[in-house]
């Protein structure tokens, strides 16, 4: 079983990740309104189901060979017992280490998790769509058919991409995090559009759920229970070959 060796190598990242940076509640961002975000998220929506089928005739059926490798190591970034095993050890590192701040990040982020995948698996039961690699018809339902094959509509590995970028994203607040986050999502989800397993907008549709659901999340547990003040800054030094994380207690 490597599960256990997966779980330490995605643990120690995810707490420098999170260690690293400031998780104080901040104020929601406003340089864009909500409506343009919401009329940008549906045009992309309606965009990718537009290009399902041209993008599924360039994906070979039952998923390409060539890039198997990076395919199958990207998975595990989706898998929500891979998420939850690094956060638990992130969680109890902090506690052991005298790091609340970390460790109520972490309690935060699996909230989002949850509450995204709620909120997918919700939708899956409930429409029912055939996976790519069962038809060359995107627009085939069943819904509330619980048979893998009809469980295309949202990715659920994309969902938990998201969901880790937007919820990590959220508490770090640093830009570096929201551009390693986001870029490693975003490959997850090219990576279940390789393999044939899902629709394109199967993978818009879970990028959306992610970041709507773990942000909302998020930004709810911040106003319930806003993180005190910082009693110094958290700093980050890069070594020739290690992270070095200096935590104020």
């Amino acid at each position: 079983m490597r599960f256990p060796a997966l779980s330490r190598a995605f643990a120690v990242p995810m707490f420098v990740v999170l260690a690293a940076a400031p998780v104080e509640a901040q104020e929601a961002r406003r340089g864009v309104p909500d409506e343009a975000l919401w009329v940008g998220a549906g045009a992309a929506l309606v965009g990718a189901v537009l290009l399902d089928r041209t993008v599924d005739g360039m994906v070979r059926d039952g998923g390409g060979e060539r890039l198997e490798w990076a395919t199958s190591a990207l998975n595990y970034g989706g898998r929500p017992q891979i998420a939850l095993a690094a956060l638990g050890a992130t969680w109890a590192g902090a506690r052991l280490g005298g790091s609340p701040r970390t460790a109520e990040a972490a309690e935060h982020i699996v909230a989002a998790l949850f509450a995204a995948g709620v909120a997918n698996g919700s939708l899956k039961v409930a429409l029912g769509r055939e996976r790519p690699n069962e038809t060359d018809d995107p627009a085939r339902f069943d819904p509330f058919n619980r048979e893998n094959r009809w469980q295309s509509f949202p990715s659920g590995h994309t969902t938990v991409a998201f969901s880790l970028a937007a919820s990590i994203s959220e508490e770090a607040r640093e830009p570096w995090v929201t551009g390693l986050t986001y870029g490693t999502a975003a490959l997850v989800g090219w990576s279940r559009i390789y393999d044939d397993k899902h629709w394109t907008s199967d993978v818009v549709g879970g990028a959306l759920i992610g970041v709507v659901a773990s942000r909302a999340t998020v930004a709810w547990l911040h106003r319930r229970d806003p993180h005190g003040e910082r009693e110094g800054e958290i700093r980050v030094t890069l070594l020739p070959n290690a992270l070095l994380v200096s935590i104020p207690r």
